[in-house]
């Protein structure tokens, strides 16, 4: 009788270890197919991200939907570093930088954005089918769509939506 209880309690102890051997392996593989972790380089999200924060991003996030304007993206830039900024500009859209206000299409959105200076943005930029215009939280400090480094990017070029920060622990949270 007792060979038995233990037989059971062996039984149990390696059904246990079984089912959580596959709740890890499905959360890797999870994590590996849809999300990518990157780490904050430079000012240009500040407060939003800082220097060094770790970001978690859905790869999967564009795959069936379109970046939305204010969406927090991941890209690689041309250098092929990734950089992490905020949509403001559309395909289609015509982007404007004046008198230290974003205009969209000739008009200031509803949520306006100030930006100190339009840089490529000063003149019309004319968004084609598969472009958006990008700029960092942090409209003094940052290298963006008003820069030739990095200027309009495209769909190709995003790796997916910035959506949670990770690192440090007391910053943990949602990014919007």
């Amino acid at each position: 009788m007792k060979l038995k209880t233990q037989e059971s309690k062996f039984l149990l102890i390696l059904d246990t270890l079984m089912q959580l051997a596959v709740i890890l392996a499905l959360a890797w593989f999870v994590v590996s197919i849809f999300g990518d972790r990157t780490y904050m380089v430079g000012q240009s999200m500040s407060p939003q991200i800082e220097q060094g924060d770790v970001a978690l991003i859905n790869k999967a996030a564009y795959t069936f939907f379109k970046p939305k304007r204010f969406d927090v993206v991941a890209f690689k830039n041309k250098d092929g570093r990734v950089c992490i900024r905020r949509v403001i500009g559309l395909p289609g859209e015509t982007v404007n930088i004046k008198d230290g206000y974003v205009y969209i299409n000739g008009k200031v959105p509803e949520k306006f954005f100030e930006a100190s200076a339009g840089g490529l943005a000063s003149e019309d930029i004319q968004l084609m089918a598969n472009e958006y215009f990008v700029l960092g939280d942090n409209r003094v400090g940052s290298e963006d769509s008003r820069t030739s480094t990095i200027g309009n990017i495209t769909k190709d070029m995003i790796i997916g939506n910035t959506w949670i920060r990770l690192l440090p622990i007391k910053r943990i949270g949602f990014i919007r």
